[in-house]
């Protein structure tokens, strides 16, 4: 078998609005107009950028993590429109059955993931979970996929992402990596939309 990394929002969770809502709320609060939807999920995905100047303003900022410092807007806003995509259990339910180790690797701050995951139901699949923390740097930074590779069952990983970040982030591990497009059409042989192509393709690296 084999060790199944998954990145969180966007591919488990689909958190778009609640990231949108809590950026704008902390902008409000700083006296800064809001800012349109695609272009904070543009910027979220996008490597490289200095996420605390775009999105509050802040020049000098220490965290790799756009949400450190401000959870409060992101746990209140998440509590309040965060669901899973629709074919998340199965496809957990599909590694679990075929004894698969799983787990995530995430850009969300460590100490927000088992509130999250536990109000969604799937804290329990998880043998391990790895967030942004002190020392642990965010992605595309290859150092949580290849601390999960390193403690895990198997020999062999495959890392399940949305975003260019977690492209990169599965390149600079040398990990083999599935592109989750929920409800989209697929561009690249790397790619799934949905649960059955998503299952298909965790398969296909089984046997591989």
């Amino acid at each position: 078998m084999i060790n199944v990394i998954f990145d969180m929002d966007g591919t488990l969770i689909d958190s778009a609005n609640a990231i949108v809502c809590a950026v704008n709320e902390i902008r409000a609060d700083l006296n800064l107009e809001p800012l349109k939807r695609e272009f904070v999920l543009d910027t979220i995905n996008t490597p490289g950028q200095n996420y605390a100047k775009i999105f509050y303003g802040v020049d000098t900022y220490s965290h790799t993590s756009f949400k450190e410092g401000y959870e409060k807007y992101f746990i209140k806003h998440y509590n309040q429109s965060v669901v899973l995509f629709d074919g998340v259990f199965e496809v957990l339910e599909f590694c679990k059955k075929n004894d698969c180790y799983l787990a995530i690797a995430t850009n969300a701050p460590q100490e927000s993931l088992v509130p999250i995951l536990k109000k969604q139901n799937i804290l329990s699949y998880f043998d391990k979970i790895l967030g942004v923390s002190y020392g642990i740097e965010a992605k595309p930074d290859p150092m949580m996929l290849r601390l999960i590779a390193d403690e895990a069952k198997y020999e062999k990983s495959v890392f399940i992402g949305d975003s260019l970040k977690d492209r990169l982030c599965a390149k600079n591990a040398k990990m083999d990596y599935i592109h989750i497009s929920w409800h989209k059409e697929i561009k690249n042989l790397d790619e799934a939309n949905d649960k059955t192509t998503l299952i298909e393709k965790i398969q296909t690296h089984m046997k591989g």
